[in-house]
C-alpha cells in the first residue's frame, strides 16, 4: 500500500509515551496534524490514555491498542519502545500495512519528519 491511497483512512499512531511523556505528545500532536493535512485520519492512542500517571494499566492500554489496529486501515510506527514493537508484532500478525518512520540508530523528530517526507512526497 503506497501513502499516496491512504486519503480518508484510518491511520494508527505508534509512538512512546514513557521517558518523556510531554515532549512526546507535543510530538504526536505535530505528527497527528502533519497527516489529518495529508487527508489521513490519526488514531492516537498516546492522546487517548496521557492522562494515566503511571504504567499500572499497560496491559489494559495495550489491548485496547490491539483494538484500534484491527480497525485501522495501516500502522504508523514512531518508536522502538516495547510498546511500539508489540503494536507493530500485532499489526503485521493481523495483515495490516505498517510503515516505520523512524531511524532505529537515531530516533528524533527531525529523522521522522525526513522519512516522512521521503515515504509521502511532501516536504514539511
Amino acid at each position: 500500500m503506497k501513502l499516496k491511497n491512504l486519503i480518508g483512512k484510518y491511520a494508527f499512531i505508534s509512538h512512546s509515551y514513557a521517558g518523556n511523556p510531554t515532549q512526546n505528545k507535543i510530538k504526536v500532536d505535530k505528527i497527528c496534524k502533519y497527516w489529518a493535512k495529508k487527508g489521513i485520519i490519526p488514531i492516537s492512542p498516546l492522546h487517548m490514555f496521557s492522562f494515566y500517571e503511571d504504567d499500572s494499566n499497560r496491559e489494559k492500554i495495550l489491548n485496547i491498542c490491539y483494538k484500534l489496529i484491527d480497525i485501522a486501515d495501516v500502522v504508523f510506527i514512531y518508536g522502538d519502545s516495547e510498546g511500539c514493537r508489540l503494536e507493530k508484532e500485532y499489526a503485521k500478525k493481523r495483515g495490516k500495512p505498517v510503515f516505520v518512520f523512524y531511524d532505529e540508530y537515531k530516533i528524533n523528530f527531525h529523522n521522522c519528519k525526513k522519512l516522512m517526507e521521503e515515504k509521502s512526497g511532501v516536504l514539511l
